[in-house]
């Protein structure tokens, strides 16, 4: 069985922190990237749904129009 000596076990100490370091930062990026994509995807599906919500509280628009419309972007 080989002996190690101080300066082997700190190098290996240094790579196994960089490791994970990587580790971690990939971790973080993946997660933030997963993120963007879902917050994305909820804007553009809900934002014209938002948009009527706003003119019928505005009284643009009266409760049949609001009805017939949400349900068209229902579909």
């Amino acid at each position: 069985m080989m002996m190690m000596d101080g300066s082997m076990m700190t190098m290996m100490c240094i790579i196994m922190g960089i490791g994970l370091l990587l580790l971690i930062i990939a971790v973080g990026v993946t997660i933030y990237v997963v993120t963007r994509l879902l917050m994305r995807k909820y804007r553009v599906e809900d934002g014209p749904l938002l948009i009527l919500k706003e003119r019928y509280a505005k009284g643009q628009i009266n409760d049949e129009e609001f009805n017939h419309k949400r349900k068209l972007l229902d579909d």
